[in-house]
């Protein structure tokens, strides 16, 4: 999966990290070690026994924050394990919320939606369901209706239509309305 990169003359990083690494960490406690013996001997120059004590720390630390490649091969395994496991909780959350659309508004009241909002032939007949749907349509603020001093209460001029009558004579899609449908298409399409 990438662990392994080759150089040009067939060795693995892998296989020189190997090496490297413990060389590097040996290097360190090396030199660490002569700084003791050189100050159990007797005083030195302080700008010596600093520069010494910095190059040995210094490797120690090369040493062992120093990334193995095959270790980085694991953090891929591992950075994969995770993406897989986001991808279905993501998947998880597009389901719930599909539900959740599905369950805020009924079929009937997203076609008075479509239909105002000119996706649908915009034809309704008036019945008792109709003036409910509308009203809570308008109190979710996805539809106001056209008539302002009389709302949707003008929906009952057309009780006992035969013929049915546009839906947009009385009421209007809000922005909100029209982005409930947008979202509610891209997330739970028909």
């Amino acid at each position: 999966m990438g662990a392994h990169t080759h150089f040009g003359n067939g060795e693995s990083v892998g296989a020189a990290s190997r090496v490297v690494r413990p060389g590097i960490i040996t290097l360190g406690f090396a030199v660490l070690i002569f700084l003791i013996v050189r100050l159990a001997m007797g005083p030195e120059d302080a700008g010596w026994i600093a520069a010494l004590g910095s190059l040995g720390v210094g490797l120690l630390i090369i040493g062992y924050f120093l990334p193995d490649p095959e270790e980085v091969g694991n953090v891929e395994v591992i950075g994969l394990l995770k993406v897989e496991r986001l991808k279905r909780l993501e998947k998880g959350l597009s389901q719930v919320s599909k539900a959740a659309f599905r369950g805020i508004l009924g079929s009937h009241e997203r076609s008075h939606l479509r239909k105002l909002n000119k996706q649908e032939a915009d034809i309704v007949h008036y019945q008792s369901g109709l003036q409910t749907e509308c009203e809570r349509l308008e109190a979710l603020g996805y539809l106001q209706a056209t008539d302002k001093s009389r709302g949707l209460q003008a929906l009952r001029d057309e009780m006992g239509n035969k013929e049915g009558f546009a839906l947009a004579k009385y009421a209007r899609i809000t922005p909100d309305g029209k982005e409930y449908l947008r979202l509610y298409d891209q997330v739970a399409p028909p």
